[in-house]
Formats: structure tokens, sequence, C-alpha cells
């Protein structure tokens, strides 16, 4: 069920309540002065981001030239996949090779 702000026509005062779709447009007692009022919703919104994932690169090379890479130095091993790092895969100091 999700949480309304509701405002009482009596006094005024807003509430959160709890209720069912159904139950939009009756009647509820209202928290404050006790008197029935129409459950209808504020025209109120709250959006929250909650962030799970921060990409860190796992190499230099990685760190360099962003994510999804392949070359010397990253997990892939290939061959050089990056304009910024142009290296011949020996003594390299970017990809530590």
């Amino acid at each position: 069920m999700p949480l309304y702000d509701i405002r009482c026509q009596h006094c005024a005062g807003i509430f959160e309540k709890r209720l069912a779709i159904a139950e939009l447009s009756t009647e509820i007692p209202c928290d404050y002065c006790q008197q029935d009022t129409l459950a209808k919703p504020m025209l109120t919104a709250q959006v929250q981001i909650k962030k799970n994932y921060k990409w860190q690169p796992q190499s230099k090379a990685q760190q360099l030239a962003g994510q999804g890479i392949s070359g010397p130095g990253t997990e892939k091993n290939a061959s050089r996949n990056s304009v910024l790092h142009n290296c011949k895969g020996m003594n390299c100091s970017v990809c530590g090779i």
C-alpha cells in the first residue's frame, strides 16, 4: 500500500496515511481533529536515487582509457584497443607489463 499525504478539509492538518487504491476518495479519520475527511492525496512527489555501483579501474590501462577497453594489462589481454594508449606491451608504465 502506498503512503499518501492527506490534507484535512476541517483543520487543514497534513498527515501521512497508508491507503489501498480502493480506499482513495473515501472518508477517513483525521489524525489531528478526528473528524472524517475525504482521502484525497495531495499533489506532492518525492524522487530518491540510490547509487549501488561505482565503476573503479582495475588497472592503469583502464584508468587511462576508461571502462570496457581490451589490450595489454587488462583482463582480456588482447592487442591494444585505445586511442589514448599506444604501447608495444614491453616495459610500459601504464600497462605494468
